[in-house]
């Protein structure tokens, strides 16, 4: 990973953004959707960036001034030249600002990812600048993938959270709360249309018995190539990202270890494994066995 993942609150917070075409008015709308202040710096405006200038953005009719970095939270630079996009990124760094410049990640410190954007569903993808096409290829798959009315979802779990928070006191049982919530009849009815019916439920599952926040212990066993990430099967993907402790064979590479999701825990397998695994079962936890798949010797095979 050469560039480190990070969301960042904009709101009222002042940047600046150097340029007048395309480009800049690309990432304006971008800055506006984060309700940023933006001080643009530009001797002339394309129209299309022009029709964005609202009560959030100053435009300064001019060329680029060291100076006008002093403050700001962070820069990005669309000029589209290369040795003033390079004077504005330089200006920014000697500042200590993080700063981006369009198709140039050589004088960039942050790079802009293609967004999928459903309310408080955020989703960013990034190729580090090399490919940005490739990039929105992905965001396309991404945003086929994400069902219809997801944001709805996340209101409706943001209503019950403090409820959640209350009631499950331990904080693996909230995530097996909500991991049976996301995955159950409730937050399909949610999806459908159907929140009186969804509130009913969860109400029930908060004041009852708490069902869905204790999932009986599970243990789920996979072999794998275990070089071939690419090789799992969505059951298998989908175990790593809800176990609570991954065992794993020597053989396995990490690459497919760091698909489970990031709180897990992770142990070699060895002589001890028996012993964790058999406390981890009685403790409730969902635990997922990564065996290395023994391969044939080809000539064996054939001999068969």
């Amino acid at each position: 990973m050469r560039a480190f993942p990070l969301f960042v609150r904009l709101e009222n917070r002042p940047v600046l953004l150097v340029g007048g075409g395309a480009m800049a008015a690309a990432k304006l709308r971008l800055l506006l959707a984060a309700d940023a202040r933006v001080a643009v710096v530009a001797p002339v405006l394309s129209p299309d960036l022009h029709a964005l200038l609202d009560h959030r953005v100053t435009w300064h009719g001019r060329d680029f001034a060291a100076e006008d970095v002093r403050g700001k939270a962070l820069v990005f630079s669309a000029i589209g030249d290369e040795a003033r996009d390079a004077a504005v990124s330089a200006a920014a760094r000697e500042a200590g600002i993080l700063v981006n410049v369009v198709d140039r990640p050589d004088h960039s410190d942050l790079v802009m990812p293609a967004v999928v954007d459903r309310g408080d569903i955020v989703v960013a993808i990034s190729t580090n600048g090399a490919s940005p096409v490739l990039a929105q290829r992905v965001r396309a798959a991404v945003e086929a993938a994400i069902p219809h009315g997801i944001e709805k979802l996340v209101a409706f779990a943001r209503r019950f959270r403090s409820a959640v928070h209350h009631r499950i006191v331990d904080h693996d049982g909230r995530r097996r709360f909500w991991s049976g919530f996301f995955d159950g009849p409730i937050a399909a009815a949610v999806l459908a249309g159907r929140e009186r019916e969804g509130a009913r439920e969860i109400i029930r599952a908060i004041n009852g018995t708490g069902a869905l926040g204790r999932e009986a212990a599970l243990l789920t066993e996979i072999e794998v190539d275990p070089m071939q990430a690419d090789l799992l099967t969505l059951r298998d993907l989908r175990a790593l990202q809800r176990a609570d402790l991954v065992l794993f064979d020597a053989a396995i590479a990490g690459e497919i270890v760091d698909l489970a999701r990031r709180d897990a825990r992770r142990i070699g397998w060895d002589a001890q494994g028996p012993a964790i695994q058999k406390a981890a079962l009685a403790a409730g936890d969902h635990v997922v066995r990564v065996k290395a798949r023994r391969q044939m010797p080809q000539a064996a095979a054939g001999a068969r």
